[in-house]
């Protein structure tokens, strides 16, 4: 198989980083000027702003927490030059679960099956951490 397969999820994950931020712009421009939202907001994040761009704020801001950890067990297994099915399956389940993670909180919002979905994303990086572990090193 080859190791840059898994580069893959990553672009995938990146690619929904960036819709973020675009779709942040675009929903901040928006508020600004309907005059919901003040400039000011933006210096320090503080202040009166519309539940909806918090929440776009937040889910933003999601993507440079977890994930992080993902692209470091990419990156792992791009060093030891062993990727393998499962690397790639943890791999695809962790942004299946961030993609489903961020549509439930652009949508409904409903935090038990979000939270229900953030575990999956979350447990998978954790047992694919196992994986690389006693399986690499």
């Amino acid at each position: 198989m080859e190791n840059t397969i898994i580069l893959y999820p990553a672009f995938l994950m990146m690619l929904l980083t960036f819709y973020l931020y675009g779709k942040s712009y675009i929903i901040n421009l928006k508020e600004v000027k309907k005059k919901t939202l003040r400039y000011g907001y933006f210096k320090a994040y503080q202040g009166e702003s519309p539940e909806h761009v918090e929440v776009l704020r937040q889910t933003l801001k999601n993507q440079f927490e977890l994930p992080i950890l993902f692209y470091f067990l990419i990156s792992i297994s791009l060093i030891l030059n062993n990727v393998s099915k499962p690397d790639l399956a943890f791999a695809w389940i962790f942004v299946i679960s961030r993609y489903v993670h961020c549509y439930i909180r652009l949508s409904s919002n409903y935090v038990p099956l979000r939270a229900k979905i953030f575990q999956i994303g979350y447990f998978t990086l954790f047992f694919w951490m196992l994986y690389i572990l006693f399986n690499n090193l």
